[in-house]
């Protein structure tokens, strides 16, 4: 049975490239390991704290010089997001890294994809990956916040239930 979407309390206003760089191999058959590197910055907006700044760069290439990727060259994508008021303020930062920085990688796949399907070696598609890091710092402070909101939520129930007792 189809199932209705959840929106997300993040929307992306807009996203455009400020780096594209894309050289194909000299080699006739490279089967070479593609080696990924990102980059990330991100920024709130000084008028609008709900908004936010994510700057993802993807570097790619060879694992091994002696076995060339099809592919090297880098790729950065600058893109504005609005948080939803309503999404907790402890999550709003978590989000962004995960969330923002995934939905710019999307459109970093999109774009070599285009760019390569009618190139030398024909179409890269960049690989899945995960921004999600449960030791960073952010992701520590996200899940702090969520222990201390579920604590008070079970110390609600509580009261209510010795409420009715009473």
């Amino acid at each position: 049975m189809p199932t209705q979407p959840k929106s997300s309390p993040l929307d992306i206003l807009n996203h455009e490239f400020t780096t594209i760089e894309l050289s194909a191999s000299e080699s006739n058959n490279p089967e070479g390991e593609l080696k990924l590197t990102t980059e990330r910055r991100f920024g709130i907006d000084t008028k609008n704290e709900l908004q936010r700044f994510c700057e993802l760069t993807v570097h790619f290439g060879s694992v091994k010089e002696e076995e060339p990727a099809p592919y090297t060259g880098k790729i950065t994508v600058t893109g504005v997001f609005l948080v939803s008021e309503s999404f907790s303020e402890a999550h709003r930062d978590h989000l962004i890294h995960v969330t923002a920085t995934s939905i710019l990688y999307g459109a970093c796949r999109e774009m070599l994809a285009n760019l390569t399907a009618r190139s030398t070696h024909g179409m890269l598609s960049l690989p899945s990956v995960s921004f999600y890091d449960p030791d960073s710092e952010i992701a520590k402070k996200a899940a702090k916040a969520s222990k201390k909101t579920a604590k008070k939520k079970t110390a609600k129930k509580t009261t209510r239930k010795r409420a009715k007792k009473s």
